[in-house]
């Protein structure tokens, strides 16, 4: 049990740093409100849990251990989170009247939204990284393995989802705030910099 408090202090520390997946939260409650961000968040979580899956089942090991392949899915990541970036930095609020309910509903495909989340999730090679090297400090090798993996990895996820459950609805609280005057603009802006310098730090790390 102390192995698991261990851990769960480790994965919260680590999940309630700031990071692209928190960036992209926090812009999509604030642009769209937290039941649509609901969406994103959804996608980096079953996100995170494959790339849980793919650490466990080996494939993570091949992945890291090959320079290429890791090279590649790491320039793929950084080009989406520049993406990401440029779609954030790029976007404008013509009134405030847009910013209603029924209008922040049809501006934005929740499935877009939710594969937007699930993408940012699988092309950071870095999260495997974390996962190989996590989960074998507390797995007991005398216990049924694949049970212990599955609490840890649900664990991870489950804890995921509530910070950044409590990081949507934190950013929706002050929304009024952020969203006066020219606010809106300059936020998507500072987001869309910060995706375009944690792109430029995955590829020089």
């Amino acid at each position: 049990m102390s192995g698991l408090l261990v851990f769960i202090t480790i994965a919260f520390l680590t999940l309630l740093s700031p990071g692209p997946g928190v960036l992209f939260t926090v812009t999509n409650s604030i642009n769209y409100g937290v039941k649509t961000a609901l969406f994103g968040i959804s996608g980096l979580i079953i996100g995170m849990f494959v790339i849980a899956v793919i650490s466990a089942s080996g494939v993570g090991l091949i992945i890291t251990s090959n320079p290429t392949i890791f090279t590649v899915l790491k320039f793929i990541g950084a080009f989406y989170l520049m993406y990401l970036g440029y779609k954030n930095f790029t976007k404008k609020l013509a009134t405030q009247e847009l910013m209603t309910d029924q209008q922040k509903d049809k501006a934005v495909s929740k499935s877009k939204l939710f594969y937007q989340g699930l993408f940012a999730s699988l092309l950071n090679p870095k999260t495997i990284v974390f996962f190989i090297a996590l989960f074998p400090q507390f797995i007991d090798i005398k216990k049924e393995i694949l049970n212990q993996f599955l609490i840890l990895s649900l664990t991870f996820c489950f804890i995921g989802f509530l910070i950044h459950l409590v990081y949507a609805n934190f950013s929706s609280i002050f929304k009024e705030k952020m969203l006066a005057g020219n606010n809106f603009t300059i936020l998507n802006k500072i987001s869309g910099v910060i995706f375009f310098l944690l792109a430029i730090l995955l590829i020089i790390q």
